[in-house]
Parts: structure tokens; C-alpha cells; sequence
């Protein structure tokens, strides 16, 4: 009786995960952090920028984004506040981040909830469409795929027709903590 019930419960457990859409799979981490590439890409789908790197996330709205190829760059979005420091230009650049311009990144780390809210979305197997309501946003478009063998990849179409396209691959050894969000100490 125990054995059957507990088989039962396990095959309730694997329906559910089966059943778990992309948006459902995102909201279910509290951050991550590993590896990205990403590529600016004209409206015509030329590649105008390539860039690779370590990142990190943390909710509510942290984030750690650093550049290796083909510059050296750090970004760290906290509590409101985004901190660039240029490493080849020897530069640290401070600015508010506004409360209602939130990057694709932010939409990463928003609920379900939230994300809801502020569009319309399509779902197709392990990808998620987002169109906002609001025709004035940053983003005209985003597209997040989930691939167990590859990771995530999010697009982002922005109202001229530039697409931003990222590649996350996860690294499971750590999440982020607090402290991989403080900018660091520079000679510069």
C-alpha cells in the first residue's frame, strides 16, 4: 500500500515537471550564474557585435555581467544602481537605473506574476513569447528557449529591428550570493 502510493506520488511529481513550461522553469530559481555569448544582430540579421563572458543573477534584480571577449567589461545592476567599469579605458561609470526601464534581464528575474502584467505571451513547447502591451517599451519582442543540453537563450527585438540575442549556459557547482554584486576595488 505504502509502495503505491509512493509510485503514485512520484508519477504525480514527473506529470507536473513534464507539464512545466519555460516561464515556470525560470521562476523556480532563486539566481544563476555561469557562461554567455552574445551577438547584436541588425533588422537585417547582420552581426554587428559579438561579446563573451561569466554571468550571474540574482532575484529580486541583481546582476553581474562581465565581458572578456572582445573587451574587458563589468556591469553590476543592484538595488537600483548600475555600475559599468571599463577595464582596457580604465573607467567607472555609475548611473540610476530608472524604475521603468527594465532590461531583458530584469524581465528574466520577474514573476509570473509580473510578467503577465506587462505581456502577452505565447508558449510553444520550451519557448516563451513575450509582446508587451505597452507599444512604447524598450523591447518590442522577447524570446526565451530552454534546452536541457544547451541552456537558455533569450532574444530581445528592440523597436528599431536590432535583435539581441544571449546564450546562457548555466554552472551548477554555486548560485550567486550578495557578495558577487558588489563592485570591486579598482587602481583606477
Amino acid at each position: 500500500m505504502l509502495l503505491s502510493r509512493l509510485v503514485c506520488l512520484f508519477l504525480a511529481i514527473v506529470a507536473l515537471t513534464a507539464r512545466a513550461d519555460v516561464l515556470d522553469l525560470l521562476a523556480a530559481r532563486q539566481g544563476m550564474a555561469g557562461r554567455f555569448t552574445q551577438e547584436i544582430l541588425s533588422a537585417e540579421g547582420q552581426v554587428l557585435e559579438r561579446s563573451a563572458g561569466g554571468f550571474a543573477l540574482l532575484r529580486p534584480r541583481s546582476l553581474r555581467w562581465e565581458i572578456e571577449t572582445p573587451d574587458r567589461q563589468l556591469l553590476i545592476a543592484s538595488d537600483g544602481q548600475l555600475t559599468q567599469v571599463d577595464w582596457d579605458l580604465e573607467v567607472i561609470v555609475e548611473r540610476e537605473i530608472p524604475q521603468n526601464q527594465r532590461s531583458p534581464f530584469d524581465w528574466l528575474l520577474a514573476s509570473r506574476a509580473e510578467l503577465e502584467a506587462a505581456f502577452s505571451i505565447e508558449m510553444s513547447e520550451l519557448t516563451a513569447i513575450l509582446t508587451p502591451y505597452d507599444s512604447g517599451a524598450l523591447y518590442q519582442r522577447l524570446e526565451l528557449t530552454y534546452k536541457p543540453a544547451a541552456g537558455w537563450r533569450l532574444k530581445a527585438a528592440d523597436r528599431g529591428g536590432q535583435v539581441l540575442s544571449i546564450d546562457l549556459s548555466e554552472g551548477r557547482e554555486r548560485l550567486p550570493t550578495a557578495a558577487d554584486f558588489v563592485v570591486p576595488d579598482t587602481p583606477f
